[in-house]
């Protein structure tokens, strides 16, 4: 009996959903403009880890993982900073969020924090 209960446990708590990792974050649905030479990426991903880079895409084929912190970037533009740098998975997330149709900042993010 007591062995049965063990292995119901164990069963269990390999069930038991993964910690939601700290600081991360999914803008999700702003135009992006990923480098000077890239096509943008209307209603775009962009999912952030540990301040770099995770994952770019369309939002059709790029998914926001569960329990991430959700930005919703609907009528912005997303651009590199500096404007010349390129954002690609892997790199740092230095970014900043601009109204689409007046093109000024609104928000910048340093290594995946918010500075203003």
């Amino acid at each position: 009996m007591k062995f049965l209960l063990l292995a119901l446990a164990l069963l269990l708590a390999g069930c038991a959903e993964p910690a939601v990792e700290p600081g991360l974050k999914a803008i999700v649905g702003g135009s992006l403009e990923p480098s000077l030479d890239a096509e943008p990426i209307p209603y775009a991903v962009i999912v952030i880890a540990a301040g770099t880079i995770r994952a770019i895409g369309p939002q059709a084929t790029t998914p926001v993982p569960k329990g991430a912190e959700t930005i919703a970037a609907k009528g912005k533009l997303i651009r590199p900073m500096p404007y010349d740098a390129k954002l690609l998975p892997g790199g740092s997330a230095d970014l900043m969020l601009l109204d689409a149709e007046t093109r000024v900042p609104e928000r910048i993010m340093r290594e995946g924090e918010w500075v203003r």
